[in-house]
């Protein structure tokens, strides 16, 4: 009975020199281990992974839907906004020719109204002006939103081509500068022997002032007939490099060509479709404007009711499109909004988020690494305690081993009472 309850030893049967801890429940019994676990917290949290499905998205593929959803949102604003527009401007203009109609047939038959046809048509005249202008800035607008970003796209595709060209002419130089070295190793390699002999010969003492002159220019021309080829090769790689300049630059300016056209296409039949929407857009909003036929030399009352009419009408509209316009002006602005907060979620948000990520990670690592060195260092001394040579960490169980979670667990939380 004394023997069970004993400690095994070293020479013990049952012992196998072997074992093992459960590395993560000892974490857990670890006094820093709240503090990780407030790291790992933070980590989760920045990482947007515990928010749920209205977390900003943090990839591109999220970011370029959303964008694509906002510009379809925007089109469909603005689309009913004009469509709105369109149709209040109709329908004024048919109740304000019915209501001059009206007034015309109560003047009687025998009264001319000449005066307030040209009136009319001097009304007609500046709303169609008024349209024609409006959709004249909104299309200079469009135009110079697509040239800005044409431009953009050209300015980006050449500073690429650029430094693509730059990397070619920068790996051609590093290769003619080791081929130079290399031909340069050869020569003296193939002169060693010759030039070990001289030397040799110059160190006699007793050799004749002429001869060891002539030791030395001997030496002296093995150096210049190296650096002469080499000088040689060198000119002859200065020029290869200025032609292979001149090619990767008719390069870069051929498909900087090619670039420019296909952008300046793209760019016209995009400018072209919005110039063939907005003259629809014009045409459909002019019909609306043609005057009523009204008779010439009508009397003053009836001019008077004419311009009265017009002046109601004419109110009214502009009531009314000021406040689909404002309608429109509070969607742009939400989504104008929505979508700077989505790139800013993308860039700014999201690269401040990254480092703090970062920074927080690397604490965890390192903190975490600390509390695993100790507790290796902990389930060391239980183990040889144990008379046990070797141990297994963060394992469920090794074979014929003695399991010493319980005791490391024991060991770390006195050390730190």
């Amino acid at each position: 009975m004394l023997a069970g309850c004993a400690q095994p030893r070293a020479d013990d049967p049952n012992v196998r020199g072997i074992g093992y801890v459960r590395l993560d429940e000892v974490l857990k019994k670890h006094p820093l281990y709240p503090q990780l676990s407030q790291i790992d917290d933070s980590i989760d949290a920045l990482g947007l992974r515990s928010l749920g499905a209205g977390a900003v998205p943090h990839t591109g593929k999220q970011i370029a839907s959303q964008t694509k959803e906002l510009n379809a949102e925007l089109k469909a604003a603005q689309d009913r906004a004009n469509g709105i527009l369109r149709q209040k401007q109709q329908d004024y203009a048919q109740r304000e020719q019915a209501a001059i109609a009206a007034a015309l047939a109560a003047a009687g038959a025998g009264t001319n109204g000449g005066g307030s046809a040209r009136a009319m048509q001097s009304i007609t005249a500046s709303q169609a002006q008024q349209v024609t202008a409006q959709a004249n800035t909104d299309f200079a607008q469009y135009q110079q939103s697509v040239i800005m970003q044409s431009n953009a796209a050209l300015q980006s595709i050449g500073s690429q081509l650029s430094a693509r060209a730059d990397r070619a002419f920068a790996q051609r130089a590093t290769q003619l500068q080791e081929r130079e070295s290399q031909l340069s190793l050869e020569l003296s390699q193939q002169d060693a022997n010759k030039r070990l002999q001289l030397r040799m010969k110059l160190n006699g003492l007793a050799l004749p002032d002429a001869t060891r002159k002539q030791y030395r220019d001997e030496l002296a021309a093995l150096d210049r007939n190296e650096a002469s080829v080499v000088s040689a090769q060198r000119n002859r790689d200065r020029q290869t490099l200025a032609a292979y300049r001149v090619q990767l630059n008719t390069q870069v300016r051929n498909e900087m060509a090619a670039q420019s056209a296909k952008i300046h296409a793209d760019t016209q039949a995009k400018l072209q479709t919005r110039r063939n929407e907005v003259s629809q857009q014009v045409a459909s909003q002019l019909q609306g404007l043609q005057p009523v036929a009204v008779p010439s030399n009508l009397p003053a009352a009836t001019r008077d009711r004419l311009a009265a009419i017009d002046r109601t009408f004419k109110a009214q509209f502009q009531a009314e499109a000021q406040k689909t316009i404002a309608q429109y002006q509070a969607t742009k602005a939400e989504l104008d909004a929505r979508y700077a907060e989505l790139q800013g979620a993308d860039s700014t948000a999201t690269g401040a988020a990254n480092t703090q990520l970062g920074q927080l990670q690397r604490e965890r690592d390192d903190l975490y690494n600390k509390m695993v060195e100790q507790i290796k260092r902990d389930a060391g001394t239980v183990a040889a305690k144990r008379g046990l040579q070797v141990v297994l960490v963060n394992i469920e169980a090794a074979p014929g081993g003695i399991d010493l979670t319980g005791d490391v667990e024991r060991d770390i939380e006195s050390l730190h009472e």
